[in-house]
């Protein structure tokens, strides 16, 4: 009958000793970029301390610009360690529609909010605005669609991070997009 107590203590003490074991390597990964944020991103310069908390831990990020066939769209997909992390999807030359309706039509179930950034709206795992792109006529708009690939309860985390990413990205997306100087 002695035996039995001591049985489960080895048990648990071998459980906590490969638990412990591991914890270090399980925090390195979470937490550590064997990265440099990058200044550019598919042709568009970016502010390296406003993706950063955008991007999970890793070793390797790279920037792919996803042929589309159309000169008009522009996809970028962002990858860390193979997984993709953030993809940046650009329109030009689009027809005008309402961000925050069509949002609240198409992903109700990822709490769509007005952006403080015209006609914007952010969700749960992305941002979506509408800007005018006076420089190819007046009926011509450019829709930036900024997307995380992350679990939706970690992405509900990082709306204002992902807003603020959005927000800066916009102004080079117009212009390489031709819609500004």
């Amino acid at each position: 009958m002695t035996t039995a107590p001591w049985r489960v203590t080895r048990r648990a003490a071998l459980a906590l000793g490969v638990a412990a074991a591991l914890l270090p390597g399980l925090t390195a990964c979470t937490s550590s970029t064997g990265y440099t944020t990058p200044k550019a991103l598919c042709d568009r310069t970016v502010d390296p301390d406003v993706l950063k908390p955008l991007l999970p831990g890793g070793e390797k990020i790279e920037a792919e610009q996803q042929a589309t066939g159309k000169p008009e769209t522009s996809n970028c997909v962002v990858s860390v360690d193979g997984s993709r992390a953030l993809t940046v999807v650009e329109y030009r030359d689009q027809n005008y529609f309402d961000v925050q309706t069509d949002l609240e039509k198409t992903s109700a179930d990822r709490d769509p909010r007005p952006s403080g950034t015209g006609n914007a709206a952010i969700t749960d795992d992305a941002y979506v605005s509408l800007s005018p792109c006076a420089k190819r006529g007046s009926k011509s708009n450019y829709v930036l669609r900024v997307t995380l690939s992350i679990p939706l309860d970690q992405a509900r985390k990082k709306r204002s991070q992902l807003e603020k990413f959005a927000t800066a990205f916009q102004p080079e997306g117009l212009r390489a997009m031709g819609c500004s100087k």
